[in-house]
């Protein structure tokens, strides 16, 4: 079967997949890899990125460049998201990353990325139900994306300025924050969901699917995972109560004792809070009382186009 790669650079965490596919699908994963490298770290519209933050970019996509020629490849997808949307040096930067690991990074829109993660959520859906009309939510570290989609392919996005790192940088300051800040977070974003007009349909959703990394871990943390199993993650329903504890708990604790608590992704202790407090008012304001997990999303996705681009 042939064998394809594909990476996602986020504003948070830079992934890998390497899978066999066989008649349109994911068969088998070869290798899948994942490193916070906070890309988007102090990013602002229009600023540059860090210094340090491209290093440490870098150093891991020069580390999986090298991964990958040791492996005997049809192809390889490399897409970049927000971060480098938003940067003022965002091409200089894959340029960069060309010239040192060979790697042709797409720096692909939102509307791309929300089309690219559908795939990736139908892919990873596959037989758990979740029918009628589906909101299918990726929080990211610089920018979220919502869609919605009845039969799975027929859909509209939008991608909100609305992210786990950008929105822990801006509202909270101390450790713990307080609790004011957190509160400023959440009216921030329910401000910024309230400008969106005709995303809604009429009566709401019947099912919300949530992705990535801040999701994705949630479950983790729910299930006390001391190791990650995205089979045990995909399929879990997280009701808005839960979500709410989740926030007290991390809202009570420093970073420091974040990091003690069972499937909490080391390097994420400090977004964790504030992409928790965005799923609970993306909750709210979809109106719905529970998400399905599904640890399937872009990175899969990005694949699976591949795919179809070059029918194979």
């Amino acid at each position: 079967m042939p064998l394809l790669a594909s990476i996602d650079v986020g504003s948070n965490t830079v992934r890998l997949l390497v899978a066999e596919v066989s008649k349109g699908r994911i068969a088998k994963e070869v290798l899948s890899l994942r490193d916070i490298t906070r890309l988007g770290e102090g990013l602002r519209d229009g600023g540059r990125l860090k210094p340090e933050a491209t290093e440490r970019t870098l150093k891991v996509l020069r580390d999986y460049a090298a991964r990958l020629k040791t492996l005997k490849l049809k192809g390889v997808s490399a897409i970049a998201t927000e971060a480098l949307r938003k940067a003022a040096d965002g091409r200089e930067f894959a340029e960069r990353v060309l010239a040192e690991t060979g790697l042709e990074l797409d720096i692909i829109s939102g509307d791309e990325e929300a089309r690219r993660t559908l795939l990736g959520i139908k892919a990873g859906m596959s037989g758990l139900g979740c029918e009628g009309r589906k909101l299918l939510v990726d929080i990211g570290g610089g920018s979220t994306e919502l869609v919605t989609t009845k039969d799975w392919k027929a859909h509209n996005s939008v991608s909100m300025p609305l992210g786990a790192v950008s929105l822990y940088e801006r509202f909270l300051f101390d450790d713990p924050p307080m609790a004011q800040q957190v509160l400023e977070l959440e009216r921030h974003c329910y401000k910024t969901l309230a400008a969106l007009k005709g995303f809604k349909p009429e009566g709401g959703w019947d099912c919300m699917v949530g992705t990535a990394g801040t999701i994705t871990t949630l479950a983790a943390v729910e299930l006390r995972m001391d190791v990650y199993d995205p089979v045990r993650v995909t399929g879990l329903k997280m009701g808005r109560a839960a979500v709410g504890k989740f926030l007290s708990r991390f809202g009570g604790l420093t970073k420091e004792n974040r990091r003690l608590i069972a499937g909490l992704e080391a390097g994420r202790e400090d977004i964790i809070l504030s992409g928790t407090a965005l799923l609970g008012v993306l909750m709210d304001w979809a109106g719905v009382e529970f998400i399905v997990v599904c640890d399937y999303g872009l990175r899969e996705g990005n694949l699976l186009d591949y795919l179809e681009k070059k029918g194979r």
